[in-house]
């Protein structure tokens, strides 16, 4: 079972990587009957990112490797996760997590998914408010699950031919792992600062809320789940961790009544 205290203490460790900040960390103790849990946020394929949660996966090391990916896409990171390269060449910090751990089973817990769909429909039922927002929740869902099925068909096309495409767009920052770690971390904490400031200024679409949290659901109940297989690692990106830590808390709380 992971050691939350000595997660805690690599975090807080004066020779720590400036690139490991705890603030971007959770670590939720197991019992007796279930694992612990090592939330990792990330910037999306930001340089800092994909250090962190190779560093972290790689000194402790899970049984489950949770990623906010679908389940069609985790075949094609897998084997962006094969490359010779450290990092990976492709895939951000997603394939450098399955690289880091490679023991570890790796399961796709975003949408889309059959429980996101079963839940997007439940809550189009019962929300008058969501059925004003039908047609864009549902062209989302049908956009999500075309790019899944493209990143499944890639992992078929990897898998037979010497060709590995990249199916995702991948982004772009002004600093790169070449970079030093001072200079990494500082401007994935000024991006993060500039993300924030900006979303407290503006509020999202009303069907992008509905979708997140319907999302962040679905996520925290198939983390919940995955307790039962042993500890697990989990790789979000940073605006979902902080509702996912809520959410496993309190499923923790309504296990132990």
């Amino acid at each position: 079972m992971f050691d939350c205290d000595a997660v805690v203490a690599e975090l807080r460790s004066e020779d720590a990587d400036p690139r490991i900040d705890p603030s971007l960390v959770r670590c939720l103790r197991g019992t007796d009957g279930t694992g612990s849990v090592l939330l990792i946020g990330v910037v999306h394929d930001h340089p800092a990112s994909v250090f962190r949660v190779s560093s972290l996966l790689e000194s402790f090391p899970p049984d489950v490797l949770a990623v906010e990916l679908p389940p069609l896409s985790v075949p094609l990171f897998c084997r962006y996760a094969r490359d010779s390269h450290v990092p990976p060449r492709l895939g951000g910090e997603m394939s450098a997590a399955i690289d880091a751990a490679d023991a570890a089973r790796v399961v796709g817990i975003d949408a889309p998914n059959s429980s996101y769909l079963r839940a997007l429909i439940d809550r189009l039922r019962t929300d008058g408010e969501a059925r004003t927002l039908a047609r864009a929740m549902l062209t989302d869902f049908v956009r999500g699950l075309a790019q899944a099925a493209a990143c499944r068909l890639g992992a078929v096309v990897a898998a037979l031919t010497p060709y590995v495409p990249r199916v995702y767009a991948h982004i772009r920052y002004d600093v790169t792992l070449l970079d030093d770690p001072e200079t990494q971390a500082d401007h994935e904490r000024r991006h993060l600062a500039q993300h924030r400031a900006f979303v407290g200024v503006v509020d999202p679409p009303p069907e992008t809320a509905i979708v997140d949290r319907i999302r962040e659901d679905v996520m925290a109940a198939r983390i919940a789940a995955l307790r039962d297989d042993g500890d697990i690692a989990v790789v979000v990106g940073m605006h979902h961790l902080d509702e996912l830590e809520r959410w496993l808390a309190a499923l923790g709380s309504e296990d132990d009544d």
